[in-house]
Order: C-alpha cells, then structure tokens, then sequence
C-alpha cells in the first residue's frame, strides 16, 4: 500500500532503556516501523505499555539507548519545531489569552505580529474557538483547552504532529466530540500525525494505520490498515469486527 509514498519517519531497531537506583529498566525493545506522509497512525496497545515512551523518541523528548530515528530525512537529536506536541494535559500558558497561547511558536520564531495574528486566527476558526480568542485558559472547558492545545500545535507548521492521549481526561461525550472535530480537522489541514491511544474505539475512528504495540517492554506487535470508509460510524459491522481484533490481539494488561 504505501510502497510509492514517501517515509517521514523512521524508527530502526529503537530500544530505550531507563535507569535508576532500582537497576536497569528495558522500556522500549527494537522498534522498527514507518509513518508516511500525511498519514495519521495510532500507536494503539495496553495501558503503561510504553507507548508515550515511543512518543516522545520521535519527538525528540528522549533519545534512543540504541538504534535511531529519522525524522523528515534527519536524525533526531532532540525537539525540534518540525514537531509539534499535544500532550493529555494541555500545557497551556494560563496566562496568556487563547489568541497568545495559540501564536506562540510563530512568536517565538520572529514571525512579525500581523501574519502570525492572522495565523493565528485562521487555526482559532478551525478548531471553532472564533470568539473566545481573549478568554483564558481558566474561563475554557476541558475539551475547549484541548482545542486551543491542537490549534497551538497547527499553528507552528510541523511537519509532524504528535498527540499523547489528548482526550484521555475528557467525559465519554466530550471525547467523542472531540474525536470528530479531529478528524475534520485532519481532513481540512492534512498533516502527518502519530496519534497515542489505549481505547480502541478512538484509535479505529480516527486512524489511516493501527500500530498495535506489544506490552512492556514495548514493541510492534500487529499492524492494521483501517480501509473503513469516513465518517465512521462505531457500531457498523466492520467498526465492531476491528474492535474485536484488536481486543483479541492486544497483550493482557501487567
């Protein structure tokens, strides 16, 4: 399927080890796979299987105790702008206004005041904020934080975006908006996206590949090519089978 789209990243023979004064500890055991362009993968498996670890290698949060990862063509050293992050906790600025919050990286890289305003402004719309661009993050909701965090993310032009759970700590309904708002956000403003999830249902509705990884220490188990026709519906017959597959797949959980 992919053999004619181009790789932007590449994780060859990864493993990570983290060490205490408890010992060693093997987290992260030769990973290998690819995410191609403008694809949106989900690394999928059991809860604290590893997977934020992987994450954050690939966003340059950590580095690999072995192998390495190509990003775009470039060895990852350490973060990088062509990476953006949303994190289950938004991080937001608390006290900088939604406007501020969300034109921060251009801010930060010199872009003049007027065309990162307008930047700004356009993810705002997008992620359907427009109004709210002077509230701050303690007058928003959960899920409208989360949002501001998306748009923020959009806003700085990465070449990949990288999600952590972002709706892990949302109510059933709001995560569900939430789903969908990102999924017309995808189609709208595609970009190549590895997105973190333990919920099954999430990563079927939103993924173009399922990365199904294996429990500590963590590595790829099983891939699933998700050809089920958008919107997705949760409850059609091909939704249901793939849910029970990767039920089924998936490692017990420690």
């Amino acid at each position: 399927m992919n053999n004619d789209r181009k790789a932007v990243i590449e994780c060859n023979h990864v493993s990570k080890t983290f060490s205490s004064l408890a010992g060693d500890h093997l987290v992260v055991n030769d990973l290998d796979f690819k995410v191609y362009e403008k694809e949106f993968v989900v690394l999928f498996g059991p809860g604290q299987c590893g997977k934020t670890t992987v994450l954050n290698l690939i966003a340059g949060l950590e580095l690999p105790t072995e192998g390495e990862i190509i990003v775009a063509g470039e060895k990852v050293v350490g973060p990088s702008p062509k990476r953006g992050m949303v994190y289950q906790t938004t991080n937001l600025f608390m006290w900088y206004n939604v406007q501020q919050n969300v034109e921060f990286g251009p801010n930060v890289r010199g872009v003049k005041k007027q065309e990162r305003r307008k930047k700004a402004q356009h993810y705002i719309d997008l992620v359907g904020l427009t109004g709210f661009e002077k509230h701050f993050p303690v007058k928003l909701s959960g899920g409208m934080q989360q949002r501001v965090g998306i748009a923020r993310a959009y806003c700085n032009e990465p070449e990949i975006i990288c999600m952590d759970e972002p709706f892990g700590h949302l109510d059933a309904q709001t995560r569900y908006l939430m789903e969908e708002e990102v999924e017309r956000i995808s189609a709208q403003e595609k970009r190549t996206v590895v997105f973190v999830t333990n919920n099954a249902e999430e990563a079927i509705y939103l993924a173009d590949r399922i990365i199904l990884m294996h429990n500590l220490p963590t590595s790829v188990h099983k891939e699933y090519v998700v050809d089920i026709p958008r919107p997705r519906n949760y409850v059609s017959p091909e939704f249901l089978a793939l849910r029970e597959q990767l039920t089924q797949d998936m490692d017990p959980t420690l």
